[in-house]
This record gives structure tokens, C-alpha cells and sequence, in this order.
């Protein structure tokens, strides 16, 4: 690696109005013993927030020269927002963090030095938050679990989107053209050394989680559906097995309840309770084809990942002019 490198940190921000400042002089103070061997750059991702978040950003990037900023013309998603962030970072290394204090800016150094060692991706290991309800610590040791078991990914549990990249690994990552982004599996499957640095997550210091349930779903159908063919096949095995059981239970039963009754009765009791019974896996197996099917329609229509409204993108105060063009995502030559 470069003995003077750039260094890029890349900061999504959605409804953070309240903690920005706070992140910003905690990132600061974080990396500036780094200001002697690398040349910075700030980069914030402004997701299409609805409050005071690209004032507050347009005001650091005024009083900083080093920060430049993207805003998006709508909520595209935390991935996506990462991704815009990763398109236009310009450094040897690229580090990506939220910016709501959960992922502590002062690890960053620990990142660099293990880049300086070799490594092209520098993971973090989120370390287990008691603060968190239990249903999502569950809901996530389980997720992953799943996904080790039905993917070929060296997936790391509880790994975050705080990371540090090498440009080799960034520009291999923007390479992948998926519109359903899930850039914690398209990291591993890059295939590049990786490095693990443990963190304990801090407490918020203002406003309040946008990972609603929703979200969190929506992002672990995009984890599975985008690196594994499981779903597809537990559905058509669970309905076979279902099946052969349906059959069992409702002959069972139709004896058991009607001894007496004639055979034709028996029979079509027996089939309207497998018929019942098939159509339901029948239904579940339609849905997860379903949603494969939309993600390759979706894929198709070739919708770029996000748009951009404004920002500083080439040096501090080129602004991208209004109205900006759909920006897609950088293809290999």
C-alpha cells in the first residue's frame, strides 16, 4: 500500500439531525492522529432524510474542507446509500461507519493499521448488546446461522457495515450489479484477505433506530434469497414431507372419528384434508418462486441503485448540477 494514502470514510445518515454533530467531532478527534501518514476525506451520504440532516451536513462540509457530501433524491435504503458512498470515495482505503455513535470512530486507527499489515477488508465483530431486545439478537443469531448453512459464504456472524476496504476491493465490489444490495455477503464473496477487529457498540446519543421489523426482514430476504437457492428447495422438500403426513394423519383420523361410516365417506374425507393440505405448500412454494421472480424482474429493469439530488462529488465545491441524472452504478470495461 501507498507509505502516503488517502484515506476515504464513508457516513450514511438518515433522520441523524440530532447526533451529526456529535459524530463529527467524535470522528475527528478519532482520526486525527492518522492526519500525519494519510490524506483525508469525509464523505456523508445523506439518504433522502426528511428533517434537518443535509442542513446540518452542508454546514460541515462548509466548515471542512475535507468533507465532501451526497445527497439522494428519496429514502433508497442503507445499502444503497453505502453504495453511493463507495462510487464516489476516492481513497487508497475506504472505511465505512454509521453515523449515529453505534459504531465508535475511534477504532478507525486499529482498521488502518491492520490494512497496513496486508489485509484488503478489515471487518468489525459487533460483540453481543444486552441493550438489544431479545428478539432481534435471536432473530439475528438465527439468520445467520441459516445462511452459513444454506450459502457458500464465510459468513461472520454478527459482522457490521463498518468496515474498511482496500481499493482493490472496492473496485471489485462496485463490479457487482445486484439491485438487491446485501454488501455484507457481496464482501465475503470477493474473496479477499479479510482481517477481524472486535467492537462493542455504544449507545445511541440522540434520536432514535430506523431498523424498524420491516426492514430488518426485508434485509434478510435479500442476505438469503441473494446467495442461496435453499428457500427454493426447503419449500419443495417441507411440501413433500407435508404431504406424505397429510395423508397419514387424515386416514388416521377418518378412522379414528368415523368407524362406522361408509368407505366412500372415509376416502373423500381423507382427500379434502390432503387437498387442503397440499394446496398450502403449493401456495407457500408459488410465493418463494414469487419473490425470486421479482428480484429478477427488478434486475431486469435495469433501475439504477440510487439517485443522486446534489453534493460534492469531484472536489469540495463541485456540486452536481439540478436536476441530476439517474446515476448507475460503475461498470467493469
Amino acid at each position: 500500500m501507498p507509505t502516503t494514502a488517502t484515506l476515504s470514510i464513508v457516513c450514511p445518515a438518515y433522520q441523524e439531525e440530532e447526533v451529526l454533530p456529535l459524530f463529527h467531532a467524535a470522528l475527528v478527534a478519532a482520526v486525527e492522529p492518522l492526519t500525519a501518514e494519510c490524506d483525508l476525506e469525509i464523505l456523508y451520504v445523506d439518504d433522502g432524510s426528511r428533517d434537518g440532516t443535509l442542513g446540518v451536513i452542508r454546514q460541515l462540509a462548509a466548515a471542512d474542507p475535507r468533507v465532501r457530501y451526497l445527497s439522494l433524491s428519496r429514502n433508497f435504503g442503507h445499502q444503497a446509500a453505502l453504495t453511493a458512498g463507495l462510487e464516489h470515495a476516492r481513497g487508497d482505503a475506504v472505511v465505512s461507519l454509521d453515523s449515529d455513535l453505534q459504531h465508535p470512530p475511534a477504532l478507525i486507527p486499529e482498521l488502518v493499521a491492520r490494512w497496513r499489515e496486508g489485509f484488503d477488508v478489515v471487518l468489525t465483530i459487533r460483540a453481543d448488546d444486552a441493550r438489544l431486545g431479545w428478539f432481534k439478537r435471536v432473530s439475528s443469531r438465527v439468520f445467520y446461522r441459516v445462511l452459513a448453512r444454506c450459502s457458500d459464504l464465510d459468513v461472520r456472524p454478527a459482522a457490521s457495515d463498518f468496515r474498511l476496504m482496500s481499493r482493490a476491493a472496492v473496485d471489485g465490489l462496485l463490479r457487482l450489479q445486484e439491485a438487491h444490495r446485501y454488501l455484507r455477503g457481496m464482501v465475503q464473496w470477493l474473496g479477499f484477505r479479510v482481517a477481524e477487529v472486535p467492537f462493542r457498540p455504544e449507545a445511541r446519543r440522540a434520536g432514535v433506530s430506523k431498523y424498524t421489523l420491516r426492514r430488518m426482514v426485508r434485509f434478510a430476504l435479500d442476505g438469503l434469497l441473494s446467495f442461496s437457492p435453499a428457500p427454493v428447495r426447503v419449500v419443495v422438500g417441507a411440501g413433500l414431507a407435508v404431504t406424505v403426513l397429510s395423508w397419514a394423519a387424515s386416514v388416521a383420523a377418518t378412522l379414528a372419528l368415523f368407524p362406522a361410516a361408509e368407505p366412500t365417506a372415509r376416502v373423500a374425507v381423507v382427500g379434502l384434508t390432503a387437498l387442503h393440505a397440499v394446496g398450502g405448500c403449493l401456495l407457500a412454494a408459488a410465493g418463494v418462486i414469487g419473490e425470486y421472480l421479482v428480484r429478477i424482474y427488478e434486475q431486469a429493469k435495469g433501475r439504477p441503485v440510487y439517485v443522486l439530488k446534489e453534493g460534492t462529488v469531484d472536489a469540495p465545491g463541485a456540486v452536481i448540477p439540478r436536476p441530476a441524472a439517474p446515476h448507475r452504478p460503475s461498470r467493469a470495461a
